[in-house]
């Protein structure tokens, strides 16, 4: 997306790199945001500063005199300004010049009650009692809560506060003659937010120790989304209940009470038992985690249900393999294909086994050849695969699976 380093040669370029890789370890969701944001040197700015394109402006002379770990810091809070979009906010907020540093102050303290102390940034963070505040606020709420600190106040750039700093370079071109250093546009910006908000969540479900703040921010990025799971449980939960319910008399097998009846034959009463099917798709667009993810989640659902076995179809353009398995999560790394997709051909040899499926769920990215209508008698659930997967008929039910996902959680 944008190139890592830019050419300084007074630059500590191996410093700079063991701080990006330290931030990255100690902060695993903010690696993508870290990597993209070129590093600019530039003399006097005594710190990090950075602009709105996601440019690092570090000055050589404070490199000099901080540990990869304090560089590392410094990259983590001003990666928090971008991500959190200090910018556009404090244009919204319409500050006055004399107002500018209070706001930096507070989108400092923003950042900073969401990160341990002992790795704050190495030189006079802000946090929220220092406002007289309690944490866990918005940096609005603290610029008109807080009490202004005294000093001068410092300049995190206007990634921070949105004016341009004289120092800054200007947006970047699109034209690569122009010497002029990269940056991030702000189609790709949001893209980074977005990314950076599903690892975090991700991070959260599976460890556990995601700062309020920061997930608050990042599930307001990703937008409030139904819990798949419990969707896509509820979803086969019920197809499989409208089979199970089925119950009805049958000749088939003499009645127990047959014996008292006389010549008179009874029936019996026979409860169907449900047969699903899981279509896979295995084309290209398709990653193994992904599907084995969703695949554990429909064992899960099935097992709980208390079916024994699940007929599963392996397909992208054209059908693999169908085979009855008791766990479907046991395919997940070992599925063929990785060609194109249609998952027309996979539901007409799910829907043609026999005994046929009452329930069809197809795993899938969307990006498929669907049937004009839904296979008669077959309660079809389609799980759309991805963060941005493409689209399923209007006969399906669609439970959308984003990528990140953890089936611990």
């Amino acid at each position: 997306m944008t190139e890592p380093i830019a050419a300084a040669a007074h630059l500590d370029r191996a410093k700079v790199a063991a701080a990006r890789l330290w931030a990255a370890s100690a902060y695993p969701y903010l690696a993508s945001a870290l990597f993209a944001s070129p590093v600019v040197a530039q003399d006097g700015l005594d710190g990090v500063r950075v602009d709105e394109w996601w440019r690092m402006y570090v000055d050589p002379a404070a490199v000099e005199g901080w540990t990869a770990p304090e560089l590392g810091r410094q990259f983590v809070h001003h990666v928090g300004h971008l991500l959190r979009d200090h910018a556009d906010r404090a244009r919204a907020m319409g500050l006055r010049a004399d107002e500018r540093t209070r706001w930096v102050d507070a989108a400092d303290a923003e950042i900073n009650d969401d990160l341990p102390l002992d790795r704050q940034p190495p030189a006079d963070p802000v946090r929220p009692a220092d406002l007289g505040c309690d944490e866990g606020l918005f940096a609005e709420e603290y610029f008109r809560q807080g009490e202004a600190r005294g000093g001068e106040g410092h300049d995190c750039g206007s990634g921070a506060h949105g004016e341009p700093e004289p120092w800054e370079h200007d947006p970047p071109a699109g034209d690569p003659q122009l010497d002029r250093p990269v940056g991030v546009d702000r189609e790709q910006a949001e893209l980074l937010r977005r990314k950076v908000a599903v690892d975090a969540l991700a991070h959260g479900r599976e460890h556990g120790t995601l700062p309020d703040g920061l997930r608050r921010w990042a599930e307001q990025t990703v937008g409030n989304r139904v819990d798949w799971r419990r969707e896509l449980a509820a979803e086969l939960r019920r197809g499989v209940a409208a089979v199970a319910g089925a119950v009805d008399y049958s000749y088939a097998r003499p009645s127990r009470r047959a014996a008292v009846a006389g010549d008179v034959i009874l029936p019996a009463m026979r409860r169907p038992s449900p047969e699903v099917a899981v279509v896979c798709d295995t084309s290209a667009s398709i990653t193994d985690e992904l599907l084995g993810h969703a695949l554990a989640e429909v064992d899960g659902v099935l097992e709980a249900v208390g079916l024994r076995s699940v007929r599963v179809v392996v397909c992208d353009a054209t059908v693999h393999a169908v085979e009855r398995i008791a766990r479907a999560g046991q395919l997940a790394g070992h599925l063929l294909g990785g060609g194109g997709t249609d998952m027309t051909a996979g539901l007409a040899a799910a829907v043609e086994q026999q005994p046929r499926p009452q329930v069809v769920v197809v795993l899938t990215d969307g990006y498929t050849p669907w049937p004009d209508r839904a296979p008669a008698g077959v309660r079809v659930v389609v799980a759309l695969l991805g963060e941005h997967p493409g689209a399923a008929p209007g006969w399906a039910t669609v439970v959308q699976v984003p990528s990140g996902v953890n089936t611990a959680a």
